[in-house]
């Protein structure tokens, strides 16, 4: 008599956690050691109408910074700003149209698309490089 074939099954769980910010986390407003920022969040945020979400301010650290039409260096540039002008990043309306991170050119460089410190849409993009930004801080 034959006797039947046991099989045994391995049921494997996976847990899978997805890190999702909370107020209570910091800031990423460190740039990294080429010193390009890749998020556009800082500690104080700028002003704006609604449906718009109110981005992190950041402030201008050279002379003249030129803001392009795209990001991209070889971009027209549509306006500049001056030293200690403040810019806001301009990241949407919040929820899922919410834009943190910045765009990146060919190379991989972050630009961070920016409007005015109260809301004023200025369809434009700066280098996101300490260089040339840095977040702001009201103790300045």
């Amino acid at each position: 008599m034959k006797q039947p074939h046991s099989i045994i099954l391995t049921l494997t769980i996976i847990t899978i956690t997805i890190a999702t910010p909370t107020l209570s986390e910091p800031y990423n407003s460190n740039p990294d050691r080429q010193g390009n920022y890749f998020s556009n969040e800082a500690p104080v945020k700028g002003t704006v109408q609604s449906p718009l979400m109110r981005g992190s301010l950041w402030q201008v650290t050279v002379s003249y910074l030129n803001c392009r039409s795209n990001a991209d260096a070889k971009s027209r540039i549509i306006r500049q700003f001056k030293r200690s002008e403040l810019l806001q990043a301009d990241v949407g309306r919040g929820g899922a149209d919410e834009v943190l991170l910045n765009a990146k050119d060919k190379n991989g460089n972050p630009w961070m698309r920016v409007r005015s410190a109260s809301g004023q849409n200025y369809k434009c993009y700066v280098r996101a490089n300490r260089r040339y930004i840095q977040p702001y801080s009201s103790h300045q």
